[in-house]
Order: C-alpha cells, then structure tokens, then sequence
C-alpha cells in the first residue's frame, strides 16, 4: 500500500503542485499515521503539501498522533496551524452561507455570542433559524423576526434534529441506517437494511448527508452521525449492528467493522472471531501494533473458552513480538505453554517462542531454562530432530558465553536425539561445535580433527548451510589452538565459501572474527578494514557487530584516537553484555583501561583490570582474555599494586597450563618478568621477557612484542646495562611506529630522551641502514654473516668477544626480525634481501 500511494502522489506532483488533506486523522490507525513520515520523507523535493487535520481535544497523551507531530518534528517537516475559534468576521461569511443572505452585525454578534465561535455550532444554528422561518429583513440585513429569541439548542444533538425535522420517514430510516453503519455508507446498502425500496428524493436536501466523490453518502460532521445514532432505540439499534455486521461479512468488508459491529450487536463469539481476522490481515500488512490491540480484544471476548482463549493468546504474542514488544510476547508464549500440556508439540513450540523473546531482552539465564523446557517437550512429542535443535541452540550461545562444559552436556543429549531422527546435518553440527568448544577449553588437537571431520563429511554430502558453519568452527578453533596464520586462511575461505552459498550472515561473522586475528597478528590496516565493512553490512548479526566493534574500539584506543575508541567500545560492550558475549565485554573492558590511562585516570584503568578479572575468574574463557591480562599485568606493575601484578600472573599461568598455546605462554612469561622485578631479580626478569619475545615469533603479534621489549629495557636499566636497553627501546619504538600507536611513540620517545637519545637523529642515522638490512642493528648484521658462513653460536661468540647468551639474544631477535623459524631460512632470506654482501659497508 505504501508503495502504491507514494506512486500515485508522486505522478500526480510531478505534473503540478498536489495538496493532500486528511481530515479527522485522530480516528486514523496506528498502521495509517505510521506511514505518514516514511511518505513525507520519500516525497521530498516534490511539489506536494500534506494536511492533516485533527482534533487536539481527542488525542490525550499516548495517542498515535502525538508521535506522529514528534517524528516529523524531529524531521523538521512539521509546520501547526492552531485553529482558534472563529471571530466575528469569520462568523459572518460562515452564517451568510448557510441563511442565503447578509446577516445584519447584531445577528452575527448574537450567533457568535451563543456559539463561542465553533464553526459547527454557526451551521447548526443558522440552519435552524433559517429552517424555523426566524428571520427577518432589517435596515443592515437578515436579523431575528420580531419576538424570537436566539434559538441556541442545548445540544448538538438538539440542533441536528431539529434541522432534520422535515425529513421523510423513508429517509429517516436510511439515516438511521447510515448512523449504525458509520461516517461514511453507500444508499443501496442501507436501503436493503432499511427495507426502502426507492431512493428519497428529500435525503440530501436538508444537508445532513452528501455525496461523496465515489458515489457514497457522508453525515456532515461525526457529531451529525452520533445524534442521529443516539436517537436510535437500543434494542432497534442491537437490531441494525447485526444486520451491518452480515451484510459487510458477506460482501468481505473491513473485519475491524464487522467486529465493530458484532460487539455492539451483542454477539460476542463473531465478534471474537472477526477480530482474529483483523489480526490476520494485520500480520499481512506488518501493522503488528493494531493486530496486537485486535488480538488483546478477541482475547477478552474469549471468556471460559479456552481453545478460543489460547488461539487469541498466540495471536497476540505473534503480533507483540513481531512489533518489538517482547516483554508481553514473551508472557503470553508462557501462558500458552503452561496451558497446553495435554498437547506436547505446541507446549515445545511455545517454549521456543518464549526462549526467544527472553533473548530479545537480553534474559539468557530464563531463555536458557525456557529452551530446555522446550527440547523437553519435543523429545516427549516425538521429536527428537526437534529436541536436538533446541539443545544445539542453547550449546551454541553457552560456547559464547565462555561456559564450555555445559555446552558439552547439551550436546551430549543432543547428539543421540539426531541420531534417532536420521538427521546428518544435525548431526555434523555437533559434532562441529563440539570439536570447537574443545578448541576454546584447550584440546585443541581434538578439537580441531572433530571440527575437520564435520565440515569434510558435510561437502561430501552436499550440506552446504552446515559446510559454511563448519568452516567458521574450523577457523576459530585453528585461532584457538594459537595457530594464527591458518585460521586467518581459514576464515578466508569461509567468507568465500559462505558467499558462494548465498550464506551472507555467516559470511560477516567470519569476516569479524577475522578482524580479531587480524588485530593480534599486528595487520591492522586490514583489521580495521575488514571489522568496518562488517560494520557496514546490513547482513551483520549482534554477535558480528560486536566482535568487530570490539576490534575497532581496541585498535583506536592504542592508537590513541580516544573518541572515536570511546563511542566504538561502548556500543560494543552494551551489545556484548545484551547478547551475552563474554569476549566481548572482556575486550571492551581492556579498550577502556586503555582510554582511562591516556586520560590521565589510573586508579579508573586499575579498576577495570580488576573487573577483567574477575570476568575471567567467572567463565571458562581462555583465549580472548590474555591479551588483557598481559596488558594489565604491566599497568598493575608499573602503577605499584603488587597484589594485582601476582593475580594476574596466576590467571596467566592457569590458561597456560590448560592450552600449552605459544601465546599463552608468552603472556605467562611477560608475567613472570614483571614478578621477577618486583622481586628485585632483574637478570630473570630480563631472560622472562625475551622468552616472552621468543614465543611470539610464529605468532606475529606486534603490539605484544613492543611492551616486552619495553619492559626489558626497564630491566636491564636497573641492571646498568644501557646500550642494551636503548637497543630495546629502540625496537619497541619501531613497531610502535608501524602500527601507528601514538601513545607508545611518545612514551617511548620520552624514555629514550631521559637517556640521552634523540629518537629523531638515532631513527634518521640508523633509518637508511636498517631498511636495507631489515631493520636489523649493527650487530644483528654482523651475527648475521657469520650464521651465513656456519658458525655455531660458540664460535660467533668467540669471534665477535661477545658471551654466548648475548649471541643466542641476537639470533633470537635476527630470527623474528626475517619472520624465519630456523637458522638455514633465516639464511636464505638475507640471500634474497641482499644482506649477505653488505657487511663491508658497516
């Protein structure tokens, strides 16, 4: 219908200038005044004016039109015209078209007087007086005869009448007819009711009625129709209700009139039964506010029935749902379960339905229990593939919400259930989530082989839609197990497959997982790239937002753009926290710490590494949390809380010890160098550090690396060993600078400044030199040439007169600098960069 009528309007404007006016819009539907900012909106720039009119006496607060006037407010598209009661001039023009002819000023005054200036009071009376034979000629017009009074009547009503007194009995029966129908009704309608064989001929000329431009008759004014209507006997009136409702019934008319009708009749079951087919055509036309509103009726009129009690009630929770009012869907699916025990499959339906309202508000604990409930149901019913779905479900949200184990227990009854229903798809989607939440609790190589199973016997079979979950599994728990590299491959070819499938939604979750590997891999350009076209995406799901404005908010908060990171990390948290996304939240938290330290809020920042851990001592999470805990690990060190440096290096070492991830390790180690100089031991807090370092080779994650090359320097200043420190710091400065963390970039400049270091005049004197020899120091160069040529670690010692610890540091950091895991490649990469023949330009 929108369509259609921004269609019309617009052909009509575009050939001249179109002014559309509503009248009577406060007896409009929500469905109707609804629509009018989407067709303002659509219409603008055309030459078309809008006119509703209304009456503000009968809109109280809450009506529709109320936020009608706020929306096209807001829109600036909204201009009021009050309309005051009429004056004396208005008074005058208005009665001298009623009476035909110039009123003298004493007669207007006196109508105006009587009236208070109501237009329709002015009609009414001139009518009368002129009907009546009360006026008479005067010097300066139509005044009242000698010896009338003004005969205001008490009452619309009385003036109504009173103008149709010389109306025919046949046409007073078809007004009568007209007032039950309603404001508007057509002449052969109500003379088949009326029992009037020929149309009168009197019907239109005392101007109660008019016609209308689609050939239908019209009262003048509503308050017209209601006096006529209150003339009407009441059992006369029960009568004509019944009569209308059959007679619009059978030609298909509104069903809002027909129940309209039936109640006042006094039927109640039509009634009830014609405002469910409102809800029905509601639902058809998405208008579930006024199918709500019908449904609410019919279940009124439903009484001790309760067959017909429960058919309004899911009617009702449809429409309520459907139309964003969950907290009342959520009830009425309640009431439909507990009412329908003798009848399993639609108790089960009905506990799904109330899971998933719960969920819309965020009610995860009561949605959880309410899909139990249901899985009940269903495998009782009979259902098993059912049942399995249910379980499936719930599993799925426990996985996100970092609760692995009784995910697992779900799955366990799951599994069976979709065995006995010869379900395959269901089938490999537990076992694919299995294997993954296995991943999440540390069994990665388990985990990983029951994920690739799935997703292999799922492209065998041709299952698609459980082949593109099955690649998302994959990839997260290749991310999981800490092999970055292969889930960043992974989720590409998830992304591909899900968008050759058609499968758009999974294809952004990927995409924002991705996001995150990317970020911890230290490509941040293209995490940030990728988390913003997730972003974008209208395909995006909750869980794909929030993950990547997670992402975003973090990255912004190192780089220091503390607005932008501020407003992405508060979205971001208050969608995790509604969908229950507990890496979610604990990657918000961090993002925040991160902003309250840049704003010069230490004890706020301390705070929420705090409540990062206790989010952790809370849940089963053991990936999304280290990161944080590495980080916050530092901030307790350096802000003198040595309770908070030691809980967190316990955390760490628990998520160590139960995933034996290279990444967790070095976040235990870069732990374990913190403790080691509080504890005064700062040779161990050095080795700590570069074991922390070291770990991190196959990973990437450069961000990591700064801060423990940063933290090793303050070691090894405390150690008095400070060409080696400023070594470190000069290496944290690098990466700060490639990923353009500001923050960092001056701090550590600051640092290198107290040991008198211009970072500007070390960085321009090394810069040629370290690109050519990718970024190695002048020493690394020479370590370098003598692994070309062979040498053990032994001899390159020897040779250069270093120790052998500080040629093993050396190789360590050559190793990471060339992205090389051994020796030999580390020697074939300096071959190809040219490396090889530049030592005699040291």
């Amino acid at each position: 219908m929108f369509a259609a009528v921004q269609s019309v309007l617009a052909l009509a404007a575009g050939q001249r200038p179109v002014a559309l006016a509503l009248d009577d819009m406060q007896w409009a539907d929500e469905a109707t005044l609804g629509m009018l900012p989407a067709l303002a909106r659509a219409l603008e720039g055309l030459p078309l004016l809008l006119l509703v009119i209304y009456r503000d006496e009968e809109t109280p607060t809450g009506h529709p039109i109320r936020r009608l006037r706020a929306e096209l407010q807001r829109d600036q598209r909204f201009f009021e015209v009050p309309l005051a009661p009429f004056g004396a001039e208005e008074t005058a023009a208005l009665l001298e078209s009623v009476v035909d002819r110039e009123p003298s000023p004493s007669l207007v005054e006196a109508v105006r007087v009587r009236t208070g200036g109501v237009a329709f009071f002015v009609v009414e009376l001139g009518a009368a007086l002129a009907a009546g034979g009360r006026l008479g000629s005067g010097p300066s017009g139509l005044e009242l005869a000698d010896g009338e009074d003004l005969p205001l009547p008490e009452s619309v009503r009385d003036a109504v009448l009173l103008r149709a007194a010389g109306l025919s009995p046949e046409a007073r029966r078809l007004l009568e007819v007209g007032a039950v129908t309603g404001h508007v009704f057509t002449a052969r309608s109500a003379m088949e009711i009326a029992g009037v064989e020929t149309y009168p001929d009197d019907l239109l000329d005392h101007g109660t009625v008019s016609e209308t431009a689609t050939g239908e008759l019209a009262f003048r004014h509503a308050l017209v129709r209601e006096a006529f209507y209150l003339e009407i006997s009441r059992p006369r009136r029960v009568a004509l209700h019944a009569q209308v409702a059959q007679q619009l019934q059978d030609a298909g008319g509104p069903a809002r009139l027909v129940a309209e009708h039936w109640l006042r009749a006094g039927d109640q079951e039509a009634a009830r039964r014609s405002f469910l087919a409102v809800v029905d055509t509601c639902i058809s036309v998405h208008a579930y506010r006024d199918g709500a509103r019908a449904a609410r009726r019919a279940l009124e009129l439903s009484g001790r029935d309760e067959r017909a009690r429960l058919a309004a009630l899911e009617r009702l929770a449809q429409c309520a749902g459907l139309g964003g009012e969950a907290s009342e869907a959520a009830q009425a699916w309640r009431e439909i379960a507990e009412s329908s025990s003798d009848d399993l499959l639609r108790c089960a339906e009905a506990w799904r339905q109330h899971a998933a309202q719960l969920e819309n508000q965020g009610r995860w604990e009561e949605a959880l229990a309410a899909r139990e409930r249901a899985a009940a149901a269903f495998a009782a019913g009979e259902a098993p593939d059912q049942a399995a779905t249910e379980r499936l479900g719930a599993a799925a949200h426990l996985r996100s919400a970092a609760s692995f184990r009784a995910s697992l227990r779900l799955l366990d009854l799951a599994a069976p259930e979709a065995i006995t229903a010869g379900r395959l798809d269901l089938q490999l989607r537990i076992r694919a989530l299995e294997g993954n939440v296995r991943a999440r609790m540390g069994e990665g190589e388990r985990g990983v082989e029951l994920v690739r199973s799935a997703l292999t016997e799922a492209l065998r079979a041709n299952l698609s839609a459980v082949a593109a979950e099955a690649y998302q599994r994959l990839a997260d728990s290749l991310e999981h197990r800490g092999d970055y590299a292969g889930a960043g491959e992974t989720y590409d070819e998830a992304v591909a497959f899900c968008n050759a499938q058609g499968a758009d939604v999974l294809a952004t979750v990927c995409l924002a997982c991705l996001a995150v590997v990317l970020r911890q891999a230290g490509d941040w350009p293209r995490a940030v790239a990728v988390a913003r076209e997730v972003m974008a995406s209208a395909d995006s799901i909750p869980h794909a937002l929030a993950a990547a404005g997670c992402t975003l908010g973090v990255i912004h908060a190192l780089r220091g753009d503390t607005g932008e990171a501020r407003a992405q990390l508060l979205d971001a948290s208050s969608l995790a926290r509604l969908i229950d996304l507990n890496p979610g939240e604990v990657l918000s938290l961090w993002g925040l710490a991160v902003l309250d330290q840049l704003e010069g809020e230490p004890g706020r920042a301390v705070e929420s590494c705090h409540r990062i851990l206790r989010f952790w001592q809370t849940a089963e999470e053991r990936h999304f949390s280290v990161s944080p805990l590495r980080w916050a690990v530092s901030l307790f060190a350096e802000s003198g809380d040595p309770q908070g440096t030691r809980t967190c290096a316990a955390a760490l070492a628990q998520i160590a010890a139960e995933t034996g991830h290279s990444e967790a390790m070095s976040a235990l180690a870069h732990a374990l160098g913190e403790t080691a100089i509080l504890d005064g031991e700062f040779e161990r807090a050095v080795e700590q550090f570069q074991h922390a370092i070291d770990l991190l080779r196959e990973i990437g994650a450069p961000f990591e690396r700064m801060e423990s090359e940063r933290r090793a320097a303050a070691a090894l200043l405390r150690l008095d060993r400070r060409s080696e420190a400023i070594e470190r710091l000069l290496t944290a400065y690098r990466l700060a600078r490639r990923l353009r963390v500001r923050p960092s970039i001056g701090r550590l400049a600051a640092e290198l400044a107290a040991l008198g270091e211009r970072v500007d005049r070390r960085v321009s004197r090394l810069q040629a030199e370290q690109l050519t020899h990718a970024q190695l120091t002048r020493r690394e160069m020479e370590v370098l040439q003598s692994l070309a040529q062979g040498r053990t670690n032994r001899e390159i010692a020897s040779e250069l007169f270093l120790s052998i610890r500080t040629v093993d540091t050396h190789v360590r950091s050559i190793l990471s600098k060339l992205d090389c895991r051994s020796r030999a490649a580390a020697t074939r990469r300096a071959g190809e960069l040219g490396l090889l023949g530049a030592r005699s330009q040291l």
